[in-house]
């Protein structure tokens, strides 16, 4: 999404773009759909305490902080989290320039992973991160909200788009999708536990066959570290005929188009793009209740994150009632109605606006 908002910024503004020299697709995308002054490469910082790690990262923040000093008096960096991108935000407060941070996630680490002495930790070196930036664009209101806990900087919101796609014809076809006698899941995103709580599903996936009259199949699609963590436990469990990995699949949207129902468990989130996607097809979609899903589903389509119990009575209530809605809320389809345009000049329209 930001990078969508920066081509088009690109156009309108003399801009420079700073992008990790390993970001084939977003180097590729920039040079196609932008038209950036200059395009600065850097090289990866990927460190697992990033936010202890950057205060002695200053060879790569003076290096930078002499080349902002050249150039911008604005500097507005994509942070998937408040760790990232502090390379570049304390260089450019080095060099006296404005900072605005897009960020689309507000989770502490005793949220994400549990009240442990190392999330403690991390939660207090995190805390002065939210005071570099200037100020900041979120996706949504809720975000919003628990942002301004952190900070008394101003507060944009810019929300989302779905890219609304035709699904691809699907090729490789996974077990039993066409087959209309059996009841079929799919659980799509990085295959990441700590943020996703795909592992959930799987523990309660027994309880599940146990409680409904129909036979089942899941499909878990994507990719990521937690892939042979997963694996492991299907077949612990011996569900390998039930619940199938599948992978990457650039047909994911076909692939949800003939399930039955779409199950998102994670535990912290932005706006997740395949909510989007899910509802752009109108299907049924459970997820947990946290931020991010709560604001665009029904209570009546979510359960308790982390809780094997709400995640099994929920899917088994969906499986075993054919009244169930699609259960979206009025902000969902209102964020359905947006589109590549509506963003970029949302977008455009906050940057200017907290440009001083």
């Amino acid at each position: 999404m930001f990078l969508t908002g920066a081509c088009f910024i690109s156009k309108k503004e003399k801009s420079i773009l700073i992008i990790n020299k390993e970001n084939k697709a977003g180097i590729d995308f920039a040079k196609t759909e932008g038209d950036f002054k200059n395009i600065k490469y850097v090289d990866d910082f990927n460190d697992k305490f990033s936010s202890l790690v950057i205060w002695f990262r200053w060879v790569k923040i003076l290096k930078l902080y002499r080349y902002l000093l050249k150039h911008n008096d604005v500097l507005c960096v994509s942070q998937g989290r408040i760790e990232s991108g502090n390379i570049g935000i304390i260089a450019a407060k080095l060099a006296r320039r404005r900072v605005i941070s897009y960020i689309p996630m507000v989770h502490t680490h005793i949220e994400m992973s549990g009240k442990k002495t190392i999330n403690v930790i991390k939660d207090l070196l995190c805390k002065p991160l939210y005071k570099f930036p200037d100020c900041f664009i979120t996706i949504s209101n809720a975000v919003k909200k628990e942002l301004s806990n952190h900070t008394s900087g101003n507060i944009k919101v810019v929300e989302n788009f779905v890219q609304q796609q035709e699904p691809v014809q699907i090729a490789d076809v996974p077990p039993a999708l066409y087959d209309e006698y059996i009841y079929k899941i799919v659980i799509p995103g990085r295959l990441i536990n700590k943020q996703k709580g795909q592992l959930d599903f799987i523990q309660s996936f027994e309880k599940i066959q146990r409680k409904v009259n129909k036979k089942l199949i899941c499909y878990i699609i994507g990719d990521g570290p937690d892939y042979e963590l997963f694996s492991n436990e299907i077949v612990t469990r011996k569900l390998e005929g039930s619940v199938i990995l599948l992978g990457n699949r650039n047909d994911l949207l076909g692939i949800m188009k003939k399930s039955n129902l779409i199950v998102l468990p994670s535990r912290f989130e932005g706006v997740p793009l395949v909510l989007l996607e899910a509802a752009s097809f109108n299907l049924k979609i459970i997820a947990s209740d946290i931020v991010g899903f709560n604001d665009y589903l029904n209570p009546e389509n979510l359960f308790k994150p982390y809780n094997i119990d709400s995640i099994t009575e929920k899917t088994v209530e969906f499986i075993n009632s054919d009244e169930n809605g699609v259960g979206y809320k009025q902000a969902l389809f209102n964020l359905l109605d947006r589109n590549v345009t509506h963003f970029v000049n949302d977008f455009y329209n906050a940057v200017l606006a907290q440009k001083s």
